[in-house]
């Protein structure tokens, strides 16, 4: 749980501790270094109090527990011994003999105790509330839980505890003294808002409420001084790649942000179409308190340029809010043409144009994960985030969650909170927190999936929808069983493919008279389906790099392209069937 230290740096917490073998009450007390009177057993594992607390040099409240490393001991491994509670270091090793200080994810709250519980398979959030008796509502709104009901095995959830030692230690006379206090703090709060109401609204017009605000200048001059050269050094972007706009500009341009302008909606703002020096441009407005977002956006976009990165224009602060200036992709986001696009007004797009998207937006993830330095990943890739130019060549899009790699793509960084989005989140990143180059590989195996079925990466349940939860089904397992069939490899796949691909037909696809187009098309199709299953391994040290990627969609989209088989004889059938390098020819 992301730290809060103006409500509370320290708390009491506890921990839902469910070993992976069966173990003592005494071998737990000694495992977790704590009294036996603060460990209390359930039906799988043990109940245990814990001293929760916010460091200085860390972004999320952890527990300290101190550990002898042992013989064979790896990250992994420890954190295994702890129910996966132990936030992972992969850069520090472990040392035979050595006493570390591990750090236990847990969480604090103004009001009650909090459970921080491992989600495991078959869990929902409705069982888990039921069985912690919780509020759905509140539990959900504590975890920013924004697809209802879905929950994701190895995420950790913070559970409000009923019977929190905190709320029983309230006395009556304690109660009626603060009682009084607060009534009279919140009628004295309350004639003060009416007074500095009254006073605002009287003395300021129009031209004040334009005003960039104090907060949004900071943050704009603090950027602007961060990046000034050194004696002898060029400044890391320049003066005809980035412009910093007026706030009068951004509002004009959006007529004042008008519902009519508005084309798009985020997780950190809304976007809305503007003209500026000439051109069209897409203004997303961002709120002062989403800064951090909002710099790590400006500063990758500075430093990095490239045909398939949406290229950013310039940047303004004023009125509270911040706002980033990107060019205009004419035909949207990719999601609005492959998850029923005849419905937004759009043609439904083919499967040449499909693999040539696939193709530029992993020529735009290549490039931030293997020339730039530092190396980047994007940690929220989604068709969502890729957008669509005049001629439905793809742009990567928003950076807001970006993370630097200073030494190598391959080698992971910790992180404390887990970003991103449901459905596209690689699992060690959910398990462990610790993001690779190979986090991205994975959710662009999603986008794979996308191009293929027409469907989003979470799929809801028929039959399980009910006025508390939702469940859903992922299409990565949707994807893998259809592609577990070994006898027939191409029958189940045939069944996932997007109907609104019209290039072939499945009723003719296994005739001897079927043309060579749809059977190169088929060929096609399936090694993008090869791809996406490689992309979305469990292991992600056997993912394939995106250099790798590359490779094989460029093979793939000429395949599509040339009408033509590699093969003379026409074997698809046994060379699909029997395709096992999964590389580019």
């Amino acid at each position: 749980m992301q730290c809060n230290v103006s409500l509370m740096d320290s708390c009491s917490a506890l921990i839902y501790f469910v070993p992976t073998q069966p173990q003592t009450l005494e071998q737990t007390v000694s495992l977790f270094h704590v009294d036996s009177n603060r460990v209390n057993t359930t039906v799988d594992g043990f109940l245990i109090n814990v001293n929760c607390s916010c460091p200085a040099d860390h972004d999320e409240f952890v527990s300290h527990i101190e550990y002898h490393v042992q013989p064979g001991d790896s990250w992994e491994i420890v954190s295994s011994k702890f129910g996966s509670f132990v936030m992972e270091m992969p850069n520090k090793t472990l040392i035979v003999s050595q006493t570390i200080t591990l750090d236990l994810l847990c969480g604090c709250s103004g009001r009650v105790e909090l459970i921080s519980y491992r989600i495991v398979a078959g869990d929902t959030l409705y069982t888990i509330c039921s069985r912690f008796g919780a509020n759905i509502e509140q539990t959900s709104a504590l975890n920013g839980i924004d697809v209802a009901g879905f929950i994701h095995v190895g995420d950790i959830m913070f559970i409000p505890a009923q019977d929190s030692e905190a709320l029983k230690k309230s006395n009556s006379r304690t109660r009626i003294i603060v009682g009084a206090l607060g009534g009279a703090v919140v009628f004295l709060l309350g004639l003060s808002l009416i007074l500095f109401w009254v006073c605002l609204h009287r003395s300021k017009g129009r031209e004040e409420s334009k005003s960039a605000s104090r907060g949004a200048k900071y943050l704009l001059t603090l950027f602007l001084s961060s990046t000034k050269p050194k004696q002898n050094e060029l400044p890391f972007f320049s003066s005809d790649k980035s412009t910093v706009f007026s706030y009068d500009e951004v509002c004009d341009t959006t007529m004042n942000f008008d519902q009519s302008q508005k084309i798009g909606q985020g997780s950190y703002g809304s976007v809305y179409l503007g003209h500026l020096k000439g051109t069209d441009v897409a203004i997303k407005q961002m709120m002062n308190t989403k800064s951090k977002e909002f710099l790590a956006e400006l500063n990758i976009l500075c430093k990095v340029h490239h045909k398939n990165l949406i290229e950013l224009i310039g940047y303004a602060a004023g009125g509270d809010s911040l706002f980033l200036v990107y060019e205009f992709a004419e035909n949207g986001a990719l999601n609005e043409h492959l998850h029923n696009p005849s419905l937004k007004g759009y043609t439904p797009l083919s499967w040449a144009t499909r693999v040539q998207i696939a193709l530029d937006a992993a020529k735009g993830l290549e490039y931030i994960h293997v020339h730039t330095k530092p190396y980047y990943v994007h940690r929220d890739v989604k068709t969502s985030n890729i957008l669509l130019d005049s001629n439905l060549r793809a742009k990567i899009a928003d950076f807001g969650l970006v993370k630097l790699l200073e030494h190598s793509p391959e080698v992971g960084a910790a992180t404390s909170k887990i970003v991103g989005t449901f459905g596209y989140l690689a699992p060690e990143y959910v398990r462990d927190g610790c993001v690779t180059t190979k986090s991205d590989v994975y959710s662009f195996g999603v986008v794979l999936m996308e191009l293929l079925t027409g469907q989003p990466a979470l799929n809801k349940i028929a039959g399980s929808e009910t006025a508390q939860y939702t469940e859903h089904r992922s299409l990565v397992d949707l994807m893998l069983s259809a592609l577990r069939d070994d006898d027939n490899p191409l029958l189940e796949l045939t069944k996932c493919v997007d109907p609104n691909l019209i290039e072939y037909h499945k009723d003719s696809l296994f005739q001897a008279d079927s043309n060579m187009t749809n059977f190169l098309h088929m060929f096609s199709i399936y090694k993008m389906a090869i791809l996406s299953k490689d992309c979305v391994d469990n292991d992600w040290q056997r993912r394939p790099d995106m250099c790798k990627v590359v490779l094989r969609l460029s093979y793939i989209l000429a395949c599509t392209l040339q009408g033509e088989a590699k093969d003379p004889d026409h074997r698809y059938l046994t060379l699909l069937a029997n395709d096992s390098s999964q590389q580019t020819p």
